[in-house]
């Protein structure tokens, strides 16, 4: 069995070649915002100097479009033609809610603590007279799948979950939400801004018929580009929203303007792409690619649970679940009220320990290129603070 030290060794050399921060900073962010890797900071350049001199001789664009499709396909088990790139989780997520054929009294089931982005497009649909139903739990650190179920009516068409909550990091089953949901004929439609690149997902096993995602998380890439998949046996049920040349199979080149939908989720593209952003995800997802998402989560998780050994012997509070089948990479603990641990983050930048505040306490979140020494920094720091 591999062991974390096997694990470090093994990613050394993805963290000396791509991420230069590590040489100042023990990085513990990620479920804020990800250092770019140098791979996606060198395919930006490329991009900018094109800009600048259109004539450069660059790789097309078109082959970063379709690499991100293949490596997505690859990481998550999915058609490769079944994903679109929007700009950010609101979007993502809008094209889904605007999309739906709503009557009066639908409903749509969600949990209460979400991501705010993840529920106002939701929200948005009250105008139209569709209900939001609010799954309100029975413990923070936990969901009942009873709960979920009672909340399902007659009249649910979505249920809506991150497949890794922001603030806590509880994971989900997404293969147990998904039977509920669809025992009642609803979609479900899942977040994954918390755990794709870090976690396994597998669309088809899982049975999730609609995923989002941001880039700049666990996907290590830059902000102003996200990810919308869409299961081809519910496309027929989400009608494009916000249309443009690259939903149609005439593109621009027409002036009959034929709604002929693409046979794919390209439909859900409307205009022109954020191609800076997408080439530099393409790039970025070459890492999951060849360190293997196996690994990838193994070191997460070894690490992240090292982390949780070391403050139980502080006596430091835990503020996640700590079920292996429950937990992620995201750690949440608190040194007991909010302006201590708002402080313990002001004071870890200033070490050049980087880590977040959530409404959980103080928030950790470990990639697989973190190694031994930035957990050292870590514990000295919480020590020093406690």
């Amino acid at each position: 069995m591999t062991d974390l030290y096997q694990l470090e060794k093994r990613h050394s050399v993805f963290r000396a070649r791509e991420f230069a921060v590590a040489d100042s900073l023990a990085y513990f962010d990620h479920a804020s915002d990800s250092p770019l890797p140098a791979r996606s900071a060198r395919v930006i350049a490329e991009r900018t100097r094109l800009l600048q001199y259109p004539s450069a001789e660059v790789r097309p664009r078109e082959d970063y479009l379709a690499c991100a499709r293949a490596r997505l396909s690859h990481l998550l088990n999915a058609d490769a033609n079944q994903f679109a790139f929007l700009t950010n989780i609101a979007d993502a997520t809008a094209t889904v809610a605007n999309g739906l054929d709503w009557r009066p009294g639908d409903e749509i089931v969600i949990l209460r603590g979400e991501f705010a982005s993840f529920v106002y497009p939701w929200q948005n649909l009250l105008a139209r007279q569709v209900r939001v139903g609010f799954v309100d739990r029975g413990s923070r650190l936990a969901v009942d799948l009873n709960e979920i179920e009672a909340a399902i009516g007659p009249s649910t068409r979505v249920v809506a979950i991150s497949h890794v909550e922001f603030e806590s990091g509880l994971r989900h089953d997404l293969a147990a939400i998904s039977a509920i949901a669809h025992a009642h004929d609803a979609l479900l439609v899942v977040d994954a801004s918390q755990s794709l690149g870090v976690l396994p997902i597998d669309i088809a096993a899982d049975g999730v018929d609609v995923l989002v995602s941001v880039g700049y998380k666990w996907l290590m890439s830059p902000h102003g580009i996200s990810i919308l998949y869409v299961g081809r046996q519910v496309m027929d049920r989400i009608a494009p929203s916000v249309p443009g040349r690259y939903s149609v199979n005439a593109g621009w080149q027409t002036s009959e303007y034929s709604l002929d939908w693409l046979p794919n989720a390209e439909r859900y593209q409307g205009g022109a792409l954020n191609w800076i952003g997408l080439c530099a995800l393409a790039e970025s997802l070459g890492l999951p690619t060849e360190v293997g998402i196996g690994d990838i989560h193994a070191s997460s998780m070894m690490t992240s649970g090292r982390i949780l050994a070391e403050l139980d012997d502080l006596g430091v509070e835990i503020t996640s679940n700590r079920d292996p089948d429950r937990r992620s990479a995201i750690l949440s603990f608190t040194l007991g009220s909010p302006e201590r641990d708002a402080a313990c983050v002001e004071t870890g930048r200033e070490r050049g320990i980087y880590f977040g505040h959530r409404g959980h306490g103080i928030r950790v979140g470990a990639h697989f290129w973190n190694n031994s020494n930035d957990v050292d920094r870590l514990i000295e720091h919480i020590r020093d603070r406690r």
